[in-house]
């Protein structure tokens, strides 16, 4: 989906993406990880490794999430956005199969379009 919609249709060198890999499930291993990242070689993404949910956890209450933690999210920061204690609130972010409204369900295009948006702007 990222690689697709965004690393491919926008060229812009200011684009940059962060995944952040973990056990979602309890099951997944660095290993298993570092096999992902193959489908994102493009050089503006940085991968990451968590063997904790710390970063879902603290994202859920970012993005007002009630029942899930905040994995198989998709965040839009500005470069602006400054992480402390607690992580900053994105200006869009998209989800897979959380408790909230459809017009925030992942897609690519609708995606897409606001990352355009934010990088006309800036």
């Amino acid at each position: 989906m990222v690689q697709t919609y965004l690393l491919e249709t926008i060229p812009d060198d200011r684009l940059r993406v962060y995944v952040v890999w973990g056990p979602m499930l309890g099951e997944e291993k660095p290993e298993d990880a570092k096999l992902a990242t193959a489908s994102m070689p493009d050089p503006r993404v940085t991968h990451f490794w968590t063997p904790t949910h710390v970063l879902a956890e603290a994202m859920k209450g970012t993005l007002g999430l009630v029942e899930n933690r905040a994995w198989d999210t998709y965040q839009v920061f500005t470069p602006d956005a400054r992480w402390g204690d607690t992580p900053p609130k994105p200006v869009y972010f998209m989800h897979v199969g959380k408790s909230l409204p459809d017009d925030l369900r992942l897609n690519g295009e609708t995606l897409a379009r606001k990352v355009r948006e934010l990088l006309k702007d800036k």
